[in-house]
């Protein structure tokens, strides 16, 4: 009698035995995301090295484009000065003026000093960008060009090698403003830490030599 129960009851019994194999299941998904969470963390430490590294490079970057912006910028003014000095025709004369100025401008915007930094990035945003940086550098250097003398022309080889130099950091580093503004805060602490250290020796000097009186 016991081997004649109906088929059903079989399957029935088949299929609640099924879900003891969901733990199983449960167990291979976590084993996927155990191994997906791994497989993530070397990417992530990977990409923030990278980004360590890119950030040291930058700041090397900056320093070294601040040297030579400021070094091209004091020598378009010398020549600038000296075709002047030399009398030429009114038109290399108006443009010895304007290279004079474009000079400034790249002082200024090298300095970091934290007024001139606002004005300038008020004013003269287009130097931030690569495109119109370079524009800017190439003109400056078709000026001095047409000074039509050795310095002149040496300026605008010159100018030309380091406008590609600096549409290459700027397009090679999207962060170049930001952390060319951390550098300058950086810069604006220890200049103002330095000051009031000043002014602390001053006045302890004034204050023990008044009491010495």
């Amino acid at each position: 009698m016991a081997d004649q129960s109906p088929a059903w009851l079989d399957n029935g019994s088949g299929a609640a035995a099924a879900p003891p194999s969901l733990p199983a299941a449960d167990a291979a998904a976590a084993d996927i995301a155990v191994s997906d969470r791994s497989a993530e963390a070397p990417a992530a430490a990977a990409a923030a090295s990278t980004t360590a590294v890119d950030e040291s490079d930058l700041s090397k970057m900056i320093l070294f484009m601040r040297i030579a912006n400021m070094g091209l910028a004091i020598a378009m003014m010398t020549c600038s000065i000296i075709t002047m000095i030399s009398l030429p025709s009114p038109a290399v004369w108006v443009l010895a003026v304007y290279a004079t100025c474009g000079s400034l401008l790249i002082c200024v915007l090298e300095t970091q000093l934290k007024f001139l930094r606002v004005m300038v990035a008020l004013n003269f945003g287009f130097l931030f960008n690569a495109i119109w940086r370079f524009a800017f550098y190439i003109l400056m250097g078709s000026i001095s060009w047409a000074f039509k003398n050795l310095f002149g022309r040496a300026m605008g080889i010159a100018f030309g090698a380091v406008a590609i130099f600096n549409t290459y950091v700027l397009c090679r580093y999207p962060s170049y403003r930001k952390m060319r503004e951390k550098i300058a805060e950086e810069e604006d602490k220890r200049i103002q830490a330095k000051i009031s250290g000043q002014v602390r020796k001053q006045a302890v000097s004034s204050m023990f030599g008044s009491r010495k009186k």
